[in-house]
Parts: C-alpha cells; structure tokens; sequence
C-alpha cells in the first residue's frame, strides 16, 4: 500500500465501479474509499491485507480517467457560483477535516448532528455536501453547483403555440417558424444564395417572401396579378437566425466565392512553415515533380518507359532530405504515401535494396513530423486523414498559385538534377522542343532501379556535404560552431532542440500509409489487378470454395504498388489489422513486379490481343467454310444414295445392329498391326497361293482386333431379344 496516495482512482472492472481513497492509516493497516458515481454512497473501509490479495488477482487497478477532473480559475467563475461554494464550504469544512473520525459511521453522525445545530442545514444537505466532496476529488471547488448540467442545452425547445424568442415590431405578434418553414429556407440558401454570388441576403429573404409566403391577387386599379406577402410571414432576423444554425456558413461562403479564392483570401491560417519550426522533425515539406530523364523498362530494355515522378520530403529546421520515392505513381497519394513511409523507415536497408551501402550516421532519419506541408492535390481529402488520427500530423496545404509556401523543398528539386544531368542518357535538355533538336527520349538508357540509385547517392551528398549558403544560424547555432551543412544540422537540433523524435514502428507506418482498393474473392484466389492471391483466413474460412458454389464478392484490401508480391486483408473489425496475401501459382510470373509494370504487361497482353483479332476472324471464318463444305458433301452423298427400304420405324429399329456392323469395320480398318502400313481400302491386295505341306506354328502375339473377336464369340455378340 505504500505505492498508494490519497486522492488516487481505483478502478474495479469486474464491478464496473470506481472508488477514490480518502485516507490511508499510517499504519498500513488500510484504507478509506467512497465510490466516486453512486448516489448515496459512503466511505467503506479496505483492509491493506484484502487491497494486497485483489491487486493480484487483478480486481483493481489504478486508473488516471477522472471524470471529476476540473480546473477552473476563480477570476472566471461567476460571483454567484463562489458565493455557493464558500458557504457550502464553511458548512463542512469542520468535519471534513477530523480524519479518521468522519469516515466512521456513529462518529461521522454525531459530528453532522453538531454541524446542524450549528450552520441551520438540514441533514440531507450535509451528507450531500460531504459525500460530493469526497467523490469529486476533495477540493472546496467540488462544491461548486452544478448549473452548466442543467436545462437543455443545445436541444430545441418543442412549440407549445406561444411566441417564442423577440415580438415582432409590429401589430401582430409574428409567427413561430415550424420545422416544414426550415426546409423551405434550406432550399433557398442553397438553391439560390449559395449559387449566386450577387446576391445578398435581404435579396434572399425577398425570395424567400415571393416562392413560398405570398398569394397572387388581381390589382383591380390595373387588373394585373400582384404577389402579396400573407400575414404569417416569418422576419428577416427569423431567417437569419435559421441560416446561421440550419447551414454550414462557411460552406455555402466557399460555393459563393469559389473555392479557389476562398482558399487564398478567407481560409484559416494556422502559422508559416517555418515560424513555429522548433527543431528537427517540427515541420516536414513535401513537393514532387516530374524527373527530366527518360526511361527503359527493367524487363526489356528497348522499351522507353518515360519519365518517372520523384518524390522529395524534407525536413524545414535542418533542411534534410528525410524521404524519397522514385516512380511512376503520381503525382498522387500513393506517390506521397511512399515519401512519407519512407521518412519512417530505417535508411540502411532502404538503400541496400538499391545497391547502396551506408552506414547509419550517413542517413539518419526515421522519425514522422509534428507538421507536414504539401499541395493540396497529394494531402488534401479524406485519404490523409489516416496519416491525421493514427500518428496526430497536423497537415497544413498551400493555398493554390503559392508555389513560394514550400521554397525549401521546390529548391532541392533545382540542386538534385544539377549533380547528375551532365552524365545521364536521356536527360531533356531546354532546346527539347526546339527545331532540329535531338529526340533525348532514343538516349534512355537507365531503368527506374537505377536512377533510383543516382538519386539516392545525390542525396546523400546533400545531406552530408552540401554546404547551405543562405541558413540562417541562431545565436547559439554560431556560438557552438555548428556547419550548415543538414546532417549536422540535425544532429545539433536532436541534441539542442527536438529532444527525442516521434518514432513509430516503420511497418505499422507503412500498412497505415497504403493505398487501399478493393478486391474480388473468386475461385480462384483473390483478384487484384489481374493477379491471384490466397492467405490462412481464406483458406481456412473456404473463400474461395464459397465463391465457387455461391457468387463473388468485394473485400478491402491495402497494396504496395512497388512489389504487388503480397496485398493486405484489412481485418473487417476495423481495428486497423492486415493480413498479408501471397501470390498463388497462377500469377507467379508477376513476382517481384512493380503495380506499374504489372499494368504495362496488361496493356501489351491486351494489344498483342487485340492485333491478333484479324487472324482469329480469319481462322474462324475458314473453319465455318469447311464445315460448310462437308455438310454439301455429306448432303450430295445422301441425295444420290438409293432410296432406303423399309418403313422409318424399321430404320430407326435397325440403330443397334447397323452400329455394330459399323464397329466391325471400324475395328478391321484402325487396327494396329506392327509391321504392316495400312493399304488404301479402295486398292485391293494381291492374293497369294497358301504353301502347300503343313505350316509353322505362328506364336506371334495376337492384335487388338484378334481380341476383340474372341471375346464377342466367348460372350455372344448378338444383343438382340
């Protein structure tokens, strides 16, 4: 018990309660404790033997929700609410304070007797002031009343026919807007006021008046019809009201303005990139661009596959290059979830998979942001919501046409290609467009491994030798000699300024950061992209049996386009669990393939299809031709063949016995014999005189045919009666 406190939660899950300690004997005998939700609770006694016994067990624990919890400043509680306080205060605080004595039942009763005389308050109020000071955490500010609780707050208050809110300046005494009068103001803030930008809102309310609270009369002076407003008109300021509480205002301000401009002129601000930069990890950048060099496919390297997109993040304080990718995936969200994956992962892996080996002081990064900066086309919408609740990034967008918010990172964009353009085949040049200018897409040469590599080494001489000519070093910056160069930067603000980084599991960081689809469960595995996948749930569930004998049907999945070898079962509970799939042998041929790639082999799959069309009409149109042309055959025979004999009955009736004559010769004209060629029936054979005097024996083995006969003589051939 001495690991205890006064004033600590403990938690009974099996009981579902809550208890707060009171007192602890100094003895360590025990403890008082009240349960901190039931209504009339009072302190029971916990013997430090019994507390011992239940803590390992597992019948308590120590909990840190305290749904009690509350600090307020007495400058912003009203004068009425201390005044309440201080005299329920002056109320108890005598007996709160003769510990143990006021825990005991015939004590704490005598006590509360003595108070009563004393203070004029009834016994019920007593109990109530000491048992709310005990449960809510034994401050003089647990005896504040409980006015916020009351009331409906928040609920509309049902219409009894009385005019509700402000009287109408006016003779009658104004109408109670109904439910069925909100839609109606609905459909006019969005179906006109949100539309129309040049109009305002007293022109709305006009609207409002004229489609749906006026009557159409004849003028008798002019004999034309008139709109004239009815008596039960609802106020420009019943309108308003309604507008502001029914709609999203800032919403229907966004479609008047147009996106665009509302983003530039009226969005919230929360802060500069750069600002609020504290150290390293504070703030992330992230931009892409379209790499200026083309491409050859891995697996054929006449094909050009064209330019890939290249990812760069980069950390603001230090100006560090923390994730890369390299693709054919964007720009997009994928592309972005595979930089910021990246800024996670541990770097002397990553770039072994390439052929680089560094060490980890070379590339020390493996940390997410606080912040992240990108263009809204990559990190706005609800894809980028995981990154926002799973690991709490706050995500800001630049607004549109404001390339300059994300200097730091369109600027290494400039100093990569500059480290490699002299030396890489296929890189576009400015005159790519000129006259007479070579075609630089016949140079390419590199596949995406390879570039990756190039870029890979560009940056690390960034990130270790560049020198940063224009950084702005703080004082203590100067005064500890720090080079701006960005490693150095980094591991000065780790150890000045940052602190420990906000590190995450790089695996869970990956699968949360995938891009999801969803998939097909058939017959044959589970299809994506026109790949095949299997995993344990599936086959132990029979998924694919099921699909077979029952129909189709979708699940979520999550995939890494680089190397589609395995996809993710994301667990249908929700709870953000992946179930690797493998691929299955139908698709074993795609192993080790990019999305990308996987695609391209569709499309020429698809094409080679497609051009081999005119062969396969052709083929099919011959095959019907000869068809054709057995049938006219077959149909010329059967025209010049004598007529038959007999009735159709008997012709039908014969079936079995022309079959078996039919067998017969069948049987005479496929045997095999070795050693003997098959003559054409239409030639005869020479007739040879037998040898006269007896014959050898022949022990040759008989043939098929030979078989066969013996067996019909031994068992009867005739199946007839």
């Amino acid at each position: 018990m001495r690991d205890m406190s006064v004033g600590q939660l403990l938690e009974y899950p099996e009981e579902g309660k809550i208890e707060r300690i009171l007192w602890i004997d100094p003895a360590m005998s025990g403890l008082y404790a009240i349960d901190i939700h039931a209504p009339t609770a009072m302190p029971v006694f916990r013997e430090a033997e019994e507390m011992e016994r239940m803590r390992e067990t597992g019948e308590w624990r120590v909990t840190e929700a305290d749904p009690w919890l509350a600090f307020l400043s007495d400058e912003g509680i009203p004068e009425a609410y201390r005044s309440k306080r201080d005299r329920a205060w002056a109320m108890i605080r005598a007996l709160i304070f003769d510990q143990p004595a006021i825990f005991q039942s015939v004590s704490r009763s005598r006590a509360v007797q003595a108070a009563m005389a004393e203070t004029g308050a009834t016994k019920q109020t007593i109990y109530r002031l000491l048992r709310r000071y005990w449960q809510r955490g034994m401050t003089p500010n647990t005896l504040l009343p409980d006015y916020d609780r009351c009331g409906g707050r928040g609920n509309e208050k049902p219409s009894s026919g009385k005019k509700r809110g402000r009287t109408a300046d006016r003779d009658d005494s104004g109408v109670n807007v109904t439910p069925q009068m909100r839609e109606v103001f609905r459909a006019v803030v969005t179906g006109k006021f949100a539309k129309n930008d040049q109009m305002d809102f007293r022109v709305a309310y006009d609207e409002l008046i004229a489609s749906a609270f006026s009557e159409r009369v004849i003028n008798e002076r002019t004999g034309r019809q008139e709109l004239v407003p009815r008596k039960d008109v609802p106020t420009l300021r019943q309108f308003r009201y309604w507008f502001d509480k029914d709609n999203d205002v800032f919403r229907v301000d966004r479609i008047r303005r147009t996106p665009r401009v509302y983003d530039k002129d009226r969005r919230a601000l929360l802060g500069s990139s750069t600002a609020e930069t504290v150290g390293p990890a504070s703030r992330y950048q992230i931009d892409a661009t379209i790499a200026d060099v083309y491409l050859v496919s891995r697996y054929d390297r006449t094909k050009i596959v064209g330019r890939p997109v290249l990812y760069i993040v980069i950390d603001v304080f230090s100006r560090m290059i923390t994730g890369v990718y390299v693709g054919f995936e964007g720009p997009s969200w994928v592309g972005a979830m595979m930089a910021l994956s990246n800024t996670a992962t541990e770097k002397v892996e990553y770039c072994r998979q390439f052929g680089v080996e560094i060490g980890e002081a070379d590339w020390p990064c493996q940390a997410l942001p606080d912040a992240l900066l990108g263009d809204r086309g990559e990190i706005a919408g609800s894809a980028i919501e995981t990154l926002i609740n799973n690991f709490q990034v706050r995500v800001e967008n630049a607004a549109p046409y404001r390339a300059d918010w994300k200097g730091i990172v369109e600027q290494r964009f400039r100093l990569i290609p500059a480290r490699f353009k002299a030396y890489v085949a296929g890189y576009v040049a400015s005159d790519f467009q000129e006259r007479g200018a070579r075609d630089y897409r016949l140079d390419a040469t590199l596949d995406i491994d390879q570039f990756t590599r190039i870029v890979l080494y560009c940056i690390l001489y960034y990130n270790n030798q560049h020198l940063l000519r224009d950084y702005e070093k703080s004082p203590d910056m100067i005064a500890d000699g720090v080079q701006a160069i960005p490693s150095d930067l980094w591991d000065w603000g780790i150890a000045h300024r940052s602190g420990s980084l906000r590190a995450f599991p790089p695996e869970r960081v990956r699968l949360s950061l995938l891009p999801s689809d969803e998939a097909t469960v058939t017959a044959t595995g589970i299809r994506y992209a026109g790949c095949f996948y299997s995993c344990q749930k599936a086959i132990e569930e029979h998924w694919f049996e099921r699909a077979r004998q029952r129909a189709r049907w979708k699940v979520r999945i999550s995939y890494e386009p680089r190397c589609m070898d395995e996809i993710y079962l994301q667990d249908e509970t929700g709870r953000g669990h992946f179930i690797p799939c493998a691929l299955t042998e139908k698709s074993r041929h795609h192993q080790g393939r990019t999305l990308w790639e996987i695609d391209q082999i569709r499309q020429e799959e698809s094409r080679a299809a497609r051009n081999h069309e005119p062969q396969i009409l052709r083929g099919r149109i011959n095959l019907a031709e000869n068809i054709k042309g057995i049938v006219q055959e077959a149909q010329t025979m059967r025209a010049d063949a004598p007529a038959p004999s007999g009735s159709n009955r008997q012709r039908t009736g014969s079936i079995r016995e022309n079959r078996r004559v039919e067998k017969r010769e069948n049987q005479e004209r496929e045997a095999f014999r070795p050693g003997r060629r098959r003559e054409d029936a239409s030639v005869k054979g020479e007739i040879l005189p037998f040898p006269k005097g007896n014959p050898e024996d022949d022990y040759s083995l008989p043939d098929i045919t030979e078989i066969l006969r013996g067996q019909n003589e031994e068992h009867g051939d005739d199946d007839a009666g």
